[in-house]
């Protein structure tokens, strides 16, 4: 360990338990607002949707579509909780906390006991410090995602820190085998909601992400996307509309939801921060335009929304956020599970508007033509000793608890809980263990990998908020609309169908499904183009059920007995109207009868595809434990209980594909940094390569740069905070003069990079 990081660390360590809940409190705050830093001015205004005179492009065109949570992913990203204080360490500011403005400059804050942190009005470098020890949430998280099959995708400050982060998950005989690291600056730990919004398009299923701006006041976490662009390789498309990732909610074909939040958000004219890189004097607020409501919808309809956008009443009391993915979660694209308050909280002000949501959301049309319905309800958190919260303010402001913020990684899902997990993966207090039973009850077959994420009750989120998913590679995509309840009304065969794609086509598909918890049985599904259909045999609605008759006793097999029963001497058929136990004092003349039973024959199932190059999923994903979809036979004579109040009302030809294809505008998006750059190896030195001159510069910089017998660069410019601003082609022979002109640049600094030739050079430039 090198002084430099012993020294912070140890700095860190004097701080008492009371300054690290303050400072966890003040600064990773799911919510933030830069508005009250009135010491740092506003800046030049940025017209909508134009972001620092960048020219508008369009997204891709053909085939995009955003994944729902329930898909395939690869990769989901997370970081450790890190302190930042003043560095270098001085007399003055060893017992200050830092908070990140922009890359290298924040405001440092000293503590005191009544006005806990408060900013001294310096400013300065700074250093991270992973916290190993009192926030351990995101270890555990690294664990649950390599768990559930998918690489867990790390952010660091620095690449030494990847070490620590390895050590850690070593010594808490945690998962470590599956771990990348993205490195760069941030601000805290709220990935949803500054990560990207992912989508796949084209004929190879590519994976792109959507760039939306974060709250002001933290640029660094706002760079994320920027940053996996230039790590990972993955195209970004950048929109300067103010929107996180936990406000969405979207169904996988094209419907999105969010709160009305969005429309505070966007309604001030403050942006993020900026500075020149070099004199603290010019850090400022951008000052941008306001959109209206119409204009918001309009952007997020034209970006994710297509075939329908829905905006719905925030949650007042919900930690300050009022997201959405603190009460729903979009089990498929049939429909959602709900965090439902409990009646005695009915005097709250988001238990009203819970219940209208709910009935909103389950009134609009899925991509099959029918409502979406509640597939799943989640219970209610309580207090550590299972009581409930005296009010609407004490919930708001010390827990903000739900269940539904969770995390799906495949089959897997990433639960909160409120109490400590025991060694059987479960909380160990039984009203926490008792709701997370019904959590299963509600995603069945999915794995539940328990957190106790009280570390940061109250901050505004749990396990959602600080996770965010990356889709898979290579994904087969089926749609389905599910069969459910009652089935009596189908009097031959159930059709059953899907639309299936890969991008190497589908090689095979077929539905799985058993009667009554028997022997699994297969249909093969007919293709027609991507639509896939077939039938399951229609089951014999026959609910008698033999009896054997004894001198004194019927004994009903399966140890079914009812009362009330009729005999009629002249049949062998002896009516059952309620389950129970009933005993004869007389001795009939038939060994069996048949009795009629009020009961249901369920039929589960779940649809199997293969693809060309092949790969095999199911939908349910969690088929192979226990999670299908299911419908069912009575014999009870309910016209109520058939499926969706209209009978049964499959079509097996679904809807064609370009029902669930969209088209973007470009009146939304910025440019496509789509050009992956691996920043962390660039080669500074290269004797090839000068330098710019001059340097800073406010006109044009030059650089000599010895082609020998010719290449072809990639030239990109990358403002300070990780974004392309530029891209451009060099290709030439023997030494020539690179010139950029500087004039067309904003002020500060950037670093140009040069990718070609089997080789990656980067030079420093500042713009005056």
């Amino acid at each position: 360990m090198s002084v430099l990081t012993s020294a912070a660390m140890a700095q860190v360590g004097t701080m008492t338990k009371e300054m690290k809940d303050a400072y966890r409190a003040k600064f990773h705050n799911r919510m933030v607002s830069a508005k009250a830093k009135s010491a740092i001015p506003l800046g030049e205004t940025v017209a909508a949707p134009s972001l620092k005179g960048q020219s508008l492009k369009s997204l891709p065109s053909d085939r995009i579509w955003f994944p729902g949570e329930w898909e395939e992913v690869k990769a989901i990203v997370v970081t450790p909780s890190y302190t930042y204080i003043p560095w270098p360490q001085t007399s003055t500011n060893r017992n200050w906390i830092a908070d990140p403005l922009v890359s290298h400059y924040a405001d440092y804050q000293s503590f005191s006991n009544l006005r806990g942190w408060q900013s001294t009005g310096n400013y300065g470098d700074y250093m991270g410090i992973m916290d190993t020890t009192d926030f351990i949430t995101a270890f555990y998280l690294m664990d649950a995602i390599q768990e559930g099959g998918a690489e867990a995708w790390v952010h660091v400050e620095r690449k030494a820190d990847s070490a620590i982060v390895l050590r850690t998950l070593q010594r808490m005989n945690l998962r470590n085998d599956n771990v990348r690291f993205i490195v760069g600056p941030g601000n805290s730990f709220w990935y949803r909601d500054c990560g990207p919004i992912c989508f796949y398009y084209g004929d190879e299923d590519s994976v792109a992400m959507m760039d939306f701006e974060y709250y002001t006041g933290r640029a660094l976490d706002d760079s994320l996307p920027s940053l996996i662009h230039h790590q990972m390789g993955i195209p970004n498309y950048i929109t300067s509309i103010e929107w996180e990732g936990g406000n969405c909610l979207v169904d996988g074909v094209g419907m999105v939801f969010s709160s009305d939040e969005i429309y505070n958000n966007n309604a001030d004219t403050y942006g993020q921060y900026q500075w020149d890189g070099r004199d603290y004097n010019s850090l400022h607020i951008v000052r941008k335009n306001p959109l209206t409501k119409a204009q918001l919808k309009a952007a997020l309809q034209s970006l994710i929304g297509q075939r329908a956008t829905y905006i719905l009443p925030k949650y007042k009391y919900d930690g300050g956020t009022g997201h959405v993915d603190l009460y729903a979660d979009a089990w498929d694209e049939n429909g959602f599970v709900f965090s439902i308050m409990p009646d005695n909280y009915s005097s709250w002000t988001d238990y009203r508007t819970g219940q209208k949501n709910i009935d909103s959301l389950c009134s609009y049309s899925s991509i099959f033509g029918r409502d979406y319905y509640i597939m799943g309800t989640l219970p209610f958190p309580s207090k550590n000793n299972g009581s409930n919260f005296a009010s609407q303010i004490e919930y708001n402001n010390k827990y903000t608890r739900t269940y539904s913020n969770h995390t799906f990684v495949n089959n897997l899902i990433i639960q909160p809980c409120f109490s400590a997990v025991g060694s059987d993966g479960m909380p160990t207090a039984a009203w926490d263990r008792a709701n997370i039973e019904k959590v299963k009850q509600a995603y069945p077959g999915y794995r539940i990998y328990c957190v106790d994420v009280r570390e940061f009750d109250g901050s505004g989120g749990a396990i959602h908020c600080i996770t965010k998913q990356i889709p898979a590679d290579n994904p087969i995509r089926i749609l389905h609309k599910n069969i459910h309840g009652c089935v009596n009304a189908v009097q031959d065969d159930v059709p059953v169908s899907a639309i299936i794609t890969n991008k190497s086509g589908i090689a095979s598909a077929s539905c799985v499904y058993r009667v009554a918890g028997g022997e699994w049985d297969t249909v093969s599904l007919t293709a027609n183009s991507n639509r896939f259909y077939g039938n399951m045999p229609h089951v014999n609605s026959n609910f008698y059920r033999d009896v054997v008759v004894n001198d004194t006793t019927i004994a009903v097999a399966d140890s079914i007995a009812v009362v009330d029963t009729t005999y009629n001497a002249d049949s062998t058929v002896m009516t059952f109207d309620t389950t129970y136990v009933y005993s004869y004092d007389t001795t009939y003349s038939v060994d069996t009868v048949s009795m009629l039973v009020d009961t249901t024959i369920t039929v589960e199932y779940y649809i199997s595809a293969t693809s060309n190059n092949g790969k095999t999923i199911t939908k349910p994903m969690t088929a192979s434990q226990g999670g299908y979809y299911s419908y069912y036979y009575t014999n009870y004579n309910d016209t109520a209980m058939t499926l969706d109040s209209s009978f049964y009302d499959f079509d097996t030809t679904p809807m064609p594909m370009d029902n669930i294809t969209f088209l973007f505008s470009t009146d939304w998006t910025e440019v496509d940094d789509s050009e992956p750059l691996a920043i962390n190896n660039v080669d500074a030195s290269d004797e090839d390569f000068g330098q710019f001159y001059p340097n800073p510069s406010s006109d044009k910089a030059n650089m000599k740069i010895d082609l020998r017998n010719g290449a072809d660069y990639v030239v990109t410019i990358i403002d300070v905070n990780g974004r392309t601003v530029h891209t451009s082609r060099l290709q030439a022979a023997g030494t020539v003069n690179y010139t950029i002109n500087t004039s067309k640049l904003a002020s500060g600094v950037y670093h140009v990079v040069f990718v070609g030739d089997g080789r990656t050079v980067t030079r420093k430039l500042m713009v005056r």
